[in-house]
């Protein structure tokens, strides 16, 4: 409500819309396609209130960051998806990673679009850039949405795996980026001087 001054009242409400939109759609959707397009399409209203609503002086170059982390850890999962269509196993609830005997490196590839919005330690760096130019509603948006969304579309991906892969080294190697972020965060915070990042 804050952030609702000027004449931009009903961009604002559109943009509150759609990001609503695409999480219902996001969140309800089997199809893996459709579950990649509208993971990727719940970023467009967060990339809109960075860029237009945002504070920072830097915003746009916060913004530039934020979706080339997008696209770019989006690509391998996008291009894995491809290839499951292409067997013929669309649905979430039919589908089965041991058609393709996956790998580990192909299971990392498949995540990492997940890990990027998690955010896992490494990947993170588009966050503090977006938090620290993005409005406070924006920022409280990215935290509640956005983070989210890659947590729920990791426990996604784990439910696609059968029981023998779930303990791999991958999944214990993501666990340990959790950790280390959480070590290597909390220390980097006792130095810094602006509170959002």
């Amino acid at each position: 409500i804050i952030m609702m001054e000027g004449n931009r009242n009903n961009y604002m409400m559109m943009s509150f819309f759609f990001s609503m939109l695409f999480l219902i759609l996001f969140f309800g959707s089997d199809d893996l396609l459709n579950f990649l397009v509208f993971f990727e399409l719940s970023m467009l209203p967060i990339f809109l209130l960075i860029g237009w609503w945002g504070k920072g002086k830097e915003r746009m170059f916060s913004n530039y960051y934020f979706f080339l982390y997008t696209l770019v850890t989006s690509l391998p999962m996008f291009m894995l998806i491809l290839k499951t269509l292409t067997l013929g196993m669309e649905s979430m609830t039919m589908y089965n990673f041991y058609a393709m005997q996956i790998s580990w490196f192909m299971f990392m590839l498949l995540v990492l679009g997940f890990l990027t919005k998690l955010p896992i330690y490494g990947l993170h760096i588009w966050l503090p850039k977006a938090h620290v130019d993005a409005p406070v509603g924006g920022s409280m948006v990215l935290a509640g949405i956005l983070l989210k969304i890659g947590g729920f579309g990791m426990m996604r991906c784990f439910m696609l795996l059968g029981e023998e892969v779930k303990l791999t080294y991958s999944v214990f190697f993501i666990m340990f980026l959790g950790v280390w972020g959480l070590l290597f965060s909390g220390i980097i915070c006792l130095r810094l001087t602006d509170f959002k990042v």
